[in-house]
């Protein structure tokens, strides 16, 4: 996709505009889509942690994990 330059916002084109109706229709399924793809992961209640270092560490780690679990729903589906 090319890069277009532009000198002030006057030269930019407007943004597309879609109904109202047909803007949430599209909104929703984007968001349907998303989590379809990567659901949320909630922990119920609140964590603690020692330090932010342990903090960082476990949002890794849960990435990582959720990641996995994606690459997993993908190559199943591709079988």
């Amino acid at each position: 996709m090319p890069v277009q330059k532009y000198r002030s916002v006057s030269e930019m084109p407007a943004p597309p505009n879609a109904p109202g109706d047909r803007l949430a229709e599209r909104i929703r399924a984007l968001w349907n889509r998303a989590f379809l793809l990567s659901p949320p992961d909630f922990v119920r209640g609140v964590t603690r942690f020692k330090s932010i270092d342990e903090a960082d560490a476990a949002r890794t780690s849960n990435t990582v994990e959720r990641m996995r679990r994606a690459a997993a729903r993908s190559t199943a589906t591709r079988s």
